[in-house]
């Protein structure tokens, strides 16, 4: 695959995240997957941004996180739908991520975005089965969630 974002990509079908019903705003993106940067031992590093790129359209890349990153902790409830949408048995096998955004434009020479000119779209977090590698996105109309702020470490 040829992404706009990040080039010429190798995808292992073994390491795609499946989004049955794609992303809102990207609903036939229904293949993922997750990139993210390494240390020098070749692990993934914590507290970075990852790029989940669309494998459907080489121009869809989104910017995603650890909730947690911004002090979120998410506390939720899943229907049976939801619950069966994402295959998912064990709670713990459950990851959130939020999808990011630019609070204010970079200039374009600038080749990353400060933290604290990055906000999230705390209101439809992704959640993936990290077993499975199934997932979708919940959109929080009311308040269905209780989002608990606490501060950066």
């Amino acid at each position: 695959m040829n992404s706009t974002r990040l080039g010429q990509l190798d995808v292992d079908e073994g390491t795609t995240i499946a989004f049955p019903r794609g992303v809102p705003g990207f609903e036939d993106s229904t293949k993922w997957k997750l990139f993210y940067e390494e240390d020098d031992g070749g692990k993934q590093k914590a507290g970075v941004v990852y790029l989940m790129q669309s494998l459907t359209d080489p121009d869809v890349t989104l910017p995603v996180a650890d909730p947690s990153l911004f002090g979120i902790n998410y506390e939720f409830v899943l229907s049976d739908s939801e619950i069966a949408e994402l295959k998912l048995d064990d709670p713990n096998d459950l990851a959130v991520l939020v999808v990011l955004n630019q609070k204010n434009k970079v200039p374009q020479a600038s080749t990353s975005v400060p933290m604290d000119n990055l906000g999230a779209n705390l209101s439809a977090p992704l959640l993936i089965n990290a077993k499975n590698r199934v997932g979708m996105q919940k959109i929080f109309l009311g308040p269905e969630a209780k989002i608990e702020y606490r501060a950066a470490r």
